[in-house]
């Protein structure tokens, strides 16, 4: 899988499925920083992804401040030809002054296995 800079940071392309539809998101900042796999509430809408009573609000901070998500359970999460099922991710507003789609967190590199290779600019899965 390859990383594309831009903005001088780190994107890839995701797909993720919920409740029998899928999306494909091509502006994910791969962030070892984030603790957590945050998507953009105005993105998941177009396939119905939207807060309901039962879901966990939770309060995340970063450098854009803090901000108010709530979690879904996810079909599955996949980035190239890595899938993971039953991923739980964060939807928030993400109004960082820049076009982005989503934040693939750390939560998701471990789980994954992910070794990023900055130079060479990709990510293979650590079979070890």
């Amino acid at each position: 899988m390859n990383i594309v800079v831009k903005y001088g940071l780190p994107f890839v392309e995701v797909t993720f499925g919920y409740q029998e539809k899928e999306l494909h998101l091509k502006n994910v900042l791969l962030d070892t920083g984030s603790a957590g796999t945050v998507f953009s509430a105005d993105v998941v809408d177009r396939i119905g992804v939207q807060v309901e009573p039962e879901d966990t609000l939770n309060k995340i901070r970063g450098v854009g401040g803090i901000e108010i998500v709530y979690s879904k359970r996810f079909d599955f999460v996949q980035l190239g030809d890595i899938l993971l099922k039953g991923f739980e991710v964060e939807i928030g507003e993400m109004n960082y002054g820049m076009r982005i789609d989503g934040i693939l967190g750390f939560d998701f590199i471990q789980c994954a296995g992910l070794v990023i290779d900055s130079k060479q600019l990709t990510i293979t899965v650590n079979e070890g």
